[in-house]
C-alpha cells in the first residue's frame, strides 16, 4: 500500500520539477540578451564558422595521407593463346608492385600538408574574431538605437505634455506661434523616432543573422555596458599583434608551406623506385623435365629517370617565386594591420574622452539649464520655445554620449581582433 502511494507521488514530483524547470527557462529567456551571450551563441551556431571548422578538420585529416606511400598495383595477365615453353605452356601472369618515392619527399609532403592545415585553422580563428567584431558592432548599434528610441519617446511624451499647457495658454489669448513651433518639434521628434526604429530593426537583423537565428527569436537587448577604462600600452599591443594576430600567423604558415613546396620541387630531381614481384602460371605439357609444370616467379626493380632539367628548373623557379610572394604579402599585411591598430587606438581614446566630457560636463550643464528654464518658464520669464530648445539640447547630448559609448566598444572589439584576443564581454 505504501509502495503504491509512493509510486503515485513520483510522476507528480516529476511533473512539478518539469514545470519548475520550464518556468526557470521561460524566466531566463525573458532576460535581455547580453553581448557575451550573443558572442557565445554566434561561436557555436554561425554557419560560416561551422563550415570553416569542417574545412580545418578535413585539412588536418589530410596530413597523414600526404605521408603515406602510393597505393600498390596488382596486375593480372591472361594469355589468350598460351606461350609454349620447355617446362610447359604459360597461361597467366600475376604481378604486384609498390612505388616508393625518395624518402625525403614523403617527409616534405607531410610538412606541406601540415602547414596548409595550420593556415586554414588560423584563417578559421581570424574569421571568428572578425565575426566577434561584426557582432559587437551590430549589437552596440542595435543597443544604441534602442536607447535612442527610448530617449526620443520620453522626449515626445514631454513635448505632448507641454503642448497641452501651451494649448490652454493660446486659448487664453497667448500667441499661436508657440503652439505651432511645438507642433513642428513634435513632428520632428516623431520623424526621428521612426528613423531610429528602422535603424534598430536593421541592426537587429544583422545581429540575428550572425547568431544564426531569426530576428523574431532575438528578444530584448540589454543596455550597453561601459567600455574598459584602460587597455595594455600601445607598444605591448603592437607586440601582441605580431605574435598573436591569426591572419599574420596564417600568412606565416603560407610562407612555410611555400618553402616546403620549394623543397619538394627540388626533390623532384631525385628518382622514385618501384619494386615488384611476378608469378607465372604454367600448365603441364607432359614433359619429363624435373621442373616441368612448375610455376616460376621473379622480382623487378624499376626507377624513373628525371632527366628533363628544364622542367625541373621551371618548377623550382615557380616555387621560389611563390615563396617570395608569400613573404611580400606578409610584410604588406603587417604594415597595414599595425597602421589599423594605431588608428583604432586613437579613435578609442577620442571616444573615451568624449564620453567623459558628456558625462561629467556637458550633460550636467544641460540638465541644469533645463531645470533653470523650467523655473523661468513657470514664472513667465521665458517662452515655451526656449524651454523646448533646452530639452532638445539635452536630448542631443544624451544621444551623443551613447554614440561615444558604442564607438568605444566597437573600437575595443577591433583592437581585440587585431591582437588576436577573444572578446569575453
Amino acid at each position: 500500500m505504501h509502495s503504491y502511494k509512493l509510486f503515485k507521488r513520483i510522476p507528480r514530483a516529476l511533473l512539478t520539477g518539469y514545470a519548475l524547470l520550464c518556468a526557470i527557462q521561460l524566466s531566463a529567456s525573458s532576460e535581455p540578451l547580453t553581448l557575451g551571450e550573443a558572442l557565445n551563441r554566434a561561436r557555436t551556431a554561425n554557419p560560416e564558422l561551422q563550415a570553416l571548422q569542417n574545412l580545418a578538420e578535413g585539412a588536418t585529416a589530410r596530413i597523414d595521407a600526404a605521408a603515406a606511400l602510393p597505393d600498390p598495383k596488382a596486375q593480372f595477365t591472361y594469355f589468350g593463346q598460351s606461350v609454349e615453353t620447355r617446362t610447359g605452356p604459360q597461361e597467366a601472369i600475376y604481378s604486384i608492385s609498390q612505388t616508393v618515392p625518395w624518402l625525403a619527399k614523403l617527409r616534405t609532403r607531410k610538412a606541406l600538408a601540415s602547414h596548409d592545415a595550420e593556415a586554414i585553422a588560423r584563417f578559421h580563428k581570424e574569421r571568428q574574431l572578425r565575426i566577434d567584431e561584426a557582432l559587437t558592432q551590430a549589437y552596440t548599434e542595435a543597443a544604441y538605437f534602442g536607447e535612442a528610441v527610448r530617449t526620443t519617446e520620453a522626449n515626445l511624451r514631454w513635448l505632448e505634455d507641454r503642448s497641452q499647457i501651451v494649448d490652454e495658454q493660446v486659448r487664453g489669448g497667448a500667441s499661436l506661434n508657440a503652439l505651432l513651433r511645438l507642433e513642428v518639434e513634435m513632428e520632428r521628434s516623431r520623424d526621428r523616432l521612426d528613423q531610429f526604429t528602422q535603424e534598430q530593426f536593421a541592426h537587429r537583423t544583422s545581429l540575428s543573422a550572425l547568431m544564426g537565428i531569426d530576428e523574431s527569436d532575438l528578444g530584448k537587448i540589454a543596455k550597453m555596458s561601459l567600455p574598459r577604462d584602460k587597455l595594455l600600452p600601445a607598444p605591448k599591443l603592437h607586440a601582441a599583434l605580431i605574435v598573436n594576430n591569426p591572419e599574420l600567423l596564417a600568412l606565416k604558415s603560407r610562407i612555410q608551406s611555400a618553402d616546403a613546396q620549394t623543397e619538394l620541387s627540388e626533390l623532384e630531381r631525385y628518382p622514385d623506385f618501384t619494386f615488384g614481384i611476378n608469378y607465372i602460371q604454367v600448365g603441364d605439357n607432359g614433359a619429363n623435365f624435373h621442373d616441368a609444370g612448375r610455376d616460376p616467379w621473379n622480382v623487378t626493380v624499376a626507377v624513373n629517370l628525371p632527366i628533363w632539367g628544364a622542367k625541373n628548373r621551371a618548377a623550382i623557379q615557380s616555387a621560389r617565386s611563390a615563396e617570395r610572394a608569400a613573404i611580400d604579402l606578409y610584410q604588406n599585411r603587417l604594415l597595414q594591420l599595425k597602421a589599423d591598430l594605431s588608428a583604432t587606438l586613437v579613435r578609442r581614446t577620442d571616444s573615451l574622452r568624449r564620453m567623459q566630457r558628456y558625462q561629467e560636463t556637458l550633460i550636467p550643464l544641460a540638465k541644469q539649464a533645463l531645470e533653470n528654464s523650467q523655473v523661468a518658464y513657470e514664472s513667465g520669464q521665458i517662452s515655451a520655445l526656449e524651454i523646448i530648445d533646452s530639452e532638445r539640447a539635452l536630448l542631443d547630448l544624451q544621444l551623443s554620449y551613447w554614440r561615444a559609448v558604442a564607438n568605444a566598444l566597437q573600437t575595443e572589439a577591433r583592437i581585440q581582433r587585431l591582437v588576436g584576443a577573444q572578446n569575453e564581454s
